[in-house]
């Protein structure tokens, strides 16, 4: 793998950790270090919000970054920063929490790989050893003693009442040594089980990890937002949680956002792909003809610059089926591939079929050796419902095909962060080569692109004031009617008709309500 260079809003956010760590211990609380941290980078001192039931001298802060720049890597590239200015040690225990199983065996894969941009920016804190929950439990005072040790879980794993993760709270032989010769103090810091005479202390890795006071990375912050989230992790003493996030929570339980990236900062640093081209069409075979003459149009320029030196780049197509329905014909995975092969005569093994129970990304990821960005590799289309929600990614995905209703928010959010990825983070020579394409069965342009540009500001981190330019329409004469766009790049032309009486304005939705005055002089 090429070496890895930060961009200039991730040194920018490491210098803001960095400032906070230091403040930390120049002022007396982590509250004052915040609001004096936030007043010296960004002119205003914000108010600290603490957490309920943690320590008063545990940091607590929220990086948000839009989808696509990068937070596991800051995560990654934090740790040493943690250890060097914040707990001043040459080795510290992280406990990196992250939503589900797929993202925790894709962090776990990444961060052990000594050729991958996170292994090398996680090595910056010195000897480091990752491990997963299973591993944990036998973990060795010596590991604790000598390196730097991360381990990566799911934030369900610690919820007592999931059966499988009650291990975490039970005895172990294999944990036994770490509670030889304590002190009172630390033995009354302890997790305790039973009451009275039969009240002990278990050996379990919840009380190791309260003993050793991890440091928490909560990959996906806006996920654990619950009463019960806040309490799994006060169980564990944290010396400090931070927070990552496209979209912080400001308002139920706020988190105190440290530094905020914003989509401008990542389109400037080429690391998505903007704007996302928006084409509506009430066909749904007349929309999928056409984001398929769209992809063959990409791959042309794409081949185009390869011979002219550019790497090698094979866009290809997400298409969101919709789910099967007893007794109801959907649009479902299965008639989108056999519309793919027998009306456009694409070849089969150029199309996967990525759902609940039909996996052929993980057939293509072992077949080869880049998975499905190896040159070998022929696949253009893969058809989905939600399963590339999490623990997949590919940059080369270019164009979004929604055979469903954006409604289904979720799932669009997740796709749509699918595309935004620009390849290599590298700008590309032809401009169609720098934006992503959006493709929706629709008869209404502009509800469909205020739903779009609804889930760029909800699940993908955009600032409301910038999401208008980065949707556009493909077709002009879309583009007029697309009220909420952007005024620079489509023109709306005021059109005055002459009616007989005043119309009843109140009764006109507010969005278009807004676009409309009255002269009553002229009755236009």
């Amino acid at each position: 793998m090429t070496a890895f260079s930060p961009k200039t809003y991730q040194s920018q956010v490491l210098d803001s950790i960095e400032a906070y760590f230091r403040a930390c211990h120049e002022l007396p609380s982590p509250s004052v270090a915040y609001t004096a941290t936030t007043e010296r980078l960004w002119g205003r001192g914000l108010s600290y919000n603490p957490l309920a039931g943690f320590p008063p001298d545990m940091p607590y802060f929220c990086l948000r970054v839009p989808t696509g720049g990068g937070k596991t890597w800051l995560a990654a590239k934090s740790v040493q920063l943690a250890n060097t200015h914040l707990l001043r040690s040459e080795r510290s225990v992280i406990l990196w929490l992250v939503p589900s199983k797929p993202i925790r065996e894709q962090t776990l894969r990444a961060l052990r790989d000594r050729n991958h941009p996170y292994h090398t920016a996680l090595r910056e804190a010195g000897p480091v050893t990752v491990l997963d929950l299973d591993e944990a439990k036998s973990l060795t005072r010596a590991t604790l003693d000598t390196t730097t040790t991360v381990i990566v879980a799911t934030r369900q794993a610690f919820q007592v009442e999931e059966e499988e993760c009650r291990k975490v709270y039970q005895s172990s032989g294999a944990l036994m040594h770490h509670f030889e010769h304590l002190s009172s103090i630390q033995r009354a810091e302890l997790l305790t089980e039973g009451s009275g005479a039969e009240r002990t202390v278990p050996c379990s890795l919840a009380n190791v990890l309260r003993l050793r006071r991890p440091f928490v990375i909560v990959d996906e912050a806006h996920n654990s937002r619950t009463e019960l989230a806040f309490e799994m992790l006060a169980r564990f003493r944290p010396s400090g949680v931070m927070e990552l996030t496209a979209t912080p929570d400001l308002e139920r339980t706020p988190s105190n956002v440290l530094h905020s990236v914003s989509a401008a900062e990542l389109k400037a640093e080429e690391m998505i792909k903007l704007p996302v081209v928006l084409e509506t069409e009430p066909n749904w075979q007349q929309c999928l003809a056409d984001a398929i003459g769209r992809r063959e149009a990409l791959h042309q320029l794409a081949e185009d610059e390869r011979r002219g030196g550019a790497a090698y780049l094979r866009p290809i197509v997400l298409i969101q089926s919709e789910p099967r329905r007893s007794g109801v014909e959907t649009l479902d995975f299965a008639r989108v591939r056999t519309e793919l092969i027998a009306n456009h005569r694409i070849p089969a093994e150029e199309i996967v079929i990525a759902t609940g129970d039909e996996r052929g990304l993980e057939k293509v990821e072992a077949d080869y050796r880049l998975g499905i960005r190896d040159p070998a590799c022929p696949v253009k289309f893969v058809i989905t419902q939600r399963a590339l929600a999490e623990g997949w990614d590919c940059p080369f995905a270019y164009i979004l095909v929604s055979m469903a209703s954006l409604s289904s928010a979720t799932a669009v959010e997740q796709l749509l962060g699918r595309v935004l990825r620009q390849p290599e983070a590298t700008h590309r020579r032809n401009r169609a080569l720098n934006q992503s394409y959006a493709f929706v069965v629709s008869r209404n342009f502009a509800e469909t692109a205020g739903a779009l540009r609804d889930r760029l500001v909800a699940g993908a981190g955009f600032e409301r004031r910038e999401v208008a330019e980065f949707v556009t329409a493909a077709r002009q004469e879309q583009g007029r009617i697309d009220l909420e766009g952007h005024a620079g790049r489509v023109v709306v032309r005021p059109v005055a008709i002459t009616l007989s009486e005043k119309p009843d304005l109140k009764s006109v939705p507010k969005p278009v309500r807004d676009k409309l005055s009255w002269d009553g002089k002229l009755n236009t």
